[in-house]
């Protein structure tokens, strides 16, 4: 009786470890970790993490684990070092590699979506190239068509009754029927890109796939001469085909304004959020990406600069009371931050021999006694103590996510740039004596 009371212990262990996912990374000194999560249309859902030992890990999945897919991250920060497969009852087994990416050795579904990709993507070079050419032989577009068919006949064939199916239909590229010049087929593919995409098919939500495709879209049909244009009509476009699915919509939509927001273009980045995110967020939930879009929106070139005041031997002075100079450089900085004090001492030579700039210093601290012995160095600089650092109401109003950061401002307050580093600041200010 003891013996089969000690194996019935035991048999929930073994009845749950179903399936295991291993894989070997490469070079191997470099990977220390793996987290393992599974998406969901708005977030993702931890389920384990294991170390590497010698590029290799193993994790088994009990059989509660839903298929769907799964997101292995190797490194931070998270958004960066990661990749994605498709989890669906089986062993999954995979090298990957830092240059090459990964390579499946166990797994029908992710081999089978692997090498769909990587036909379609020869393929694709392939009708590329030929649009590329002087001369142009219209039978070699009618076999590069037709591969192109079968690649995805043939795909979807095979898929059949598998979760990859829903990827394979929903990645179908326009196929023309007859020979079309470049720009007809240019203008064909992009009005028939959503076409394939059901943003209501519960598989596609729970993955990056429906999110991927959307940022695709909006970059990648972009007429050079008419940038902004472009982007606006693709994100009106996103907008149109996710209507019914707001939580979807709101997803890409911040991704976007992210994006947009990094490569500082302002007039796309602010057209997201005036025009659509906004009216999505929640006043409570989303607090913090409103402050920051009216942040953003608030620190645009050309817009006259948040206001603040300070204690000073007068009382007290004010950023838009300030007279007598061409420009004001308010620096964001901290006493404990070596980029800041490798960078502040070549700003205060910068402005040593000039009486038309004054600095603004404001010193995102937690204590006093750092700061002021600190600001000792810079008796040219208004220093302006911000307690509390990043949640003052003067870094939160200007939209400071690290330090040190810069804003050039004219005689008016008005926001002329905002320089990455103090060398950009140098270089612009020489260009606008």
């Amino acid at each position: 009786m003891k013996k089969i009371l000690f194996a019935l212990l035991f048999l929930p262990t073994i009845l749950l470890a179903q399936h295991k996912i291993s894989g070997t990374f490469s070079p191997a000194d470099q990977f220390k970790a793996a987290i393992l999560y599974k998406l969901e249309p708005s977030k993702n859902i931890y389920i384990a993490n294991t170390k590497i030992i010698n590029g290799h890990f193993e994790m088994d999945l009990d059989a509660s684990q839903k298929p769907g897919m799964y997101r292995i991250v190797y490194a931070l920060p998270q958004d960066q070092y990661n990749f994605d497969f498709i989890y669906n009852n089986e062993d999954i087994v995979f090298d990957f590699n830092k240059e090459q990416g990964i390579a499946f050795q166990a797994s029908k579904e992710n081999k089978l979506l692997n090498n769909y990709r990587s036909e379609m993507f020869t393929i694709k070079g392939k009708i590329n190239t030929f649009y590329g050419n002087d001369s142009q032989n219209e039978t070699e577009y009618t076999d590069c068509i037709s591969e192109l068919k079968a690649i995805q006949d043939n795909a979807e064939e095979a898929s059949k009754g598998m979760l990859v199916h829903e990827f394979i239909k929903a990645e179908k590229p326009y196929i023309p029927t007859t020979y079309e010049d470049a720009i007809t087929y240019f203008n064909n593919y992009k009005a028939n890109y959503f076409k394939p995409i059901d943003f209501n098919n519960p598989i596609l939500q729970n993955s990056s796939f429906l999110f991927d495709s959307a940022l695709k879209y909006t970059f990648i049909f972009v007429d050079k001469q008419n940038k902004n244009v472009s982007y606006k009509n693709n994100i009106d476009d996103v907008v149109r085909v996710t209507i019914k699915e707001k939580v979807i919509q709101k997803s890409i939509l911040e991704s976007l304004w992210n994006q947009f927001k990094e490569r500082n273009n302002e007039e796309i980045t602010n057209y997201i959020a005036s025009k659509y995110l906004e009216k999505l967020l929640d006043p409570v939930k989303d607090e913090l990406l409103l402050s920051d879009m009216k942040a953003f929106r608030n620190t645009a070139i050309g817009v006259v600069a948040p206001d603040f005041s300070w204690p000073s031997k007068q009382g007290s002075d004010k950023l838009s009371k300030l007279t007598g100079k061409d420009f004001y450089i308010v620096t964001f900085w901290s006493s404990t931050c070596s980029h800041c004090l490798a960078e502040l001492p070549v700003l205060k030579k910068y402005i040593s021999d000039k009486t038309n700039i004054q600095v603004l210093a404001i010193g995102l601290e937690d204590e006093r006694p750092n700061w002021e012995k600190t600001i000792t160095s810079y008796p040219d600089f208004t220093q302006i103590y911000a307690q509390g650092k990043w949640d003052n109401p003067i870094p939160v109003a200007y939209g400071i996510t690290g330090t040190p950061s810069f804003f050039v401002l004219d005689k008016d307050k008005k926001i002329i740039s905002k320089p990455n580093d103090v060398q950009a600041l140098m270089t612009f200010l020489d260009t606008h004596k």
